[in-house]
């Protein structure tokens, strides 16, 4: 029978039989989308699969370390988000020989925020509506007529309060406390969080559940950027927080298969120029609508797509093959969508130079493969050869079968 603290190492793709669980336990694992749990001959079967973070599951911690290391993730997740030149010195991470992603982003996020908070917390302007016993600001003509029916006071007022709880500061603290929830960082950090969760005391603590507003770039919050960069990455991803039965559960949870297709969509993005690049665009399979596909990559004109790719976060065999069932998938979008050519983009591994033609529909699939453990320059200089390749091989492709 394996030992609770056997979940807090297990490794993406793993699997560990003979786990001691209670039902609401296993229920609540299984809603994580981190792990599956299935009953076994003695004990639980938990299965580590391509989805990578760290959960606390009442009194178990959960963690599952990525293939490609966690600091790989961040740089990868961060470009994923258009953050480029995200730089993590590996010899800043002191916090374990194979820290998990939290602790990661947990430090990175306390540095940052010592630098960027170094000056203080930025204010700004926030419109409010008040009701105040005296004029300040505008009065709300309308308002103070339909609620106070020609009383002089109280007085419905419009004010532009000089803050520090603007939108860019509540999604700060916001990510300071989740990371504070969840992170397994060490106490030097932990502490910088709390002083920095103390430094914005007064911006308002959005309730658990409720939409952040967005921020935007501006030359007001430059010295921002980075942080707020950061702090999309922690509340931005699927970040676990419910309960089962008499369990809480709540943690950072990051599928590998998600992070790869958001990665390969924004490098082609920068890639395409005039190429329009969509990401899981669903349409109608058959004429009554019932059945519905939504390729991973579409890439259009502007009038029409021209090209579809579907990114697969597996690994080609030793002979560059891969699954029947993706080849049938990526022929049924072709079909669909009126093209002759489709792509299939792996995660690791050598993919056979040579096309697979595809008897009786005039399709023709194409294999690429995308290195995750290159560095992240290495992987941008890859996905521009690779969106090369999608456009000669759309115009070789669309000359040959006219011809």
């Amino acid at each position: 029978m394996n030992r609770h603290s056997d979940l807090e190492a297990l490794r993406e793709g793993q699997v560990l039989e003979s786990v001691a669980l209670t039902r609401d336990e296993a229920a609540a694992l299984n809603s994580t989308d981190l792990v599956t749990v299935q009953p076994g001959a003695d004990g639980w079967r938990v299965t580590a699969a391509h989805t990578v973070g760290a959960i606390r599951c009442g009194d178990l911690v959960i963690r599952v370390r990525p293939k490609i290391g966690a600091l790989q993730v961040l740089r990868l997740l961060a470009r994923a988000h258009g953050v480029a030149g995200l730089k993590v010195d590996e010899l800043l991470i002191g916090v374990a020989e194979d820290p998990d992603i939290t602790a990661v982003l947990a430090l990175l996020f306390a540095e940052e925020a010592s630098t960027a908070m170094a000056a203080g917390p930025m204010r700004g302007y926030r419109t409010e509506e008040q009701t105040l016993s005296v004029l300040r600001g505008r009065l709300r003509l309308r308002d103070q007529e339909l609620r106070r029916f020609g009383r002089l006071v109280p007085l419905e007022v419009t004010v532009d309060e000089w803050t520090t709880d603007t939108d860019e500061n509540r999604r700060i603290r916001a990510a300071c406390r989740r990371l504070l929830l969840f992170a397994d960082a060490p106490q030097s950090t932990r502490d910088r969080l709390a002083h920095l969760d103390r430094l914005l005391a007064d911006v308002w603590l959005v309730p658990r559940g409720a939409l952040l507003a967005p921020w935007t770039p501006s030359r007001l919050n430059t010295r921002l950027h980075r942080l707020l960069h950061l702090a999309d990455l922690v509340l931005d991803q699927a970040t676990v927080e419910h309960r089962v039965g008499t369990v809480e559960v709540h943690g950072f949870v990051l599928s590998m298969a998600w992070l790869f297709e958001r990665l390969i969509q924004q490098l082609l993005t920068e890639a395409s120029g005039m190429v329009r690049v969509m990401a899981q665009h669903p349409r109608p399979l058959d004429i009554q609508a019932r059945l519905t596909i939504k390729p991973d990559l579409e890439f259009t004109d502007g009038a029409r797509v021209v090209a579809v790719a579907d990114t697969k976060y597996k690994l080609l065999d030793e002979q560059g093959k891969f699954p029947n069932a993706d080849a049938y998938q990526l022929v049924t979008y072709c079909a669909r969508l009126g093209l002759k050519v489709g792509h299939l983009i792996y995660a690791a591994g050598e993919p056979r130079p040579e096309p697979f033609d595809i008897d009786g529909a005039e399709i023709r699939l194409i294999i690429h493969s995308v290195d995750l453990q290159q560095p992240v320059a290495n992987l941008e200089s890859q996905v521009e050869t690779l969106f090369d390749n999608i456009v000669t091989a759309t115009e070789q492709q669309s000359s040959h079968w006219r011809s």
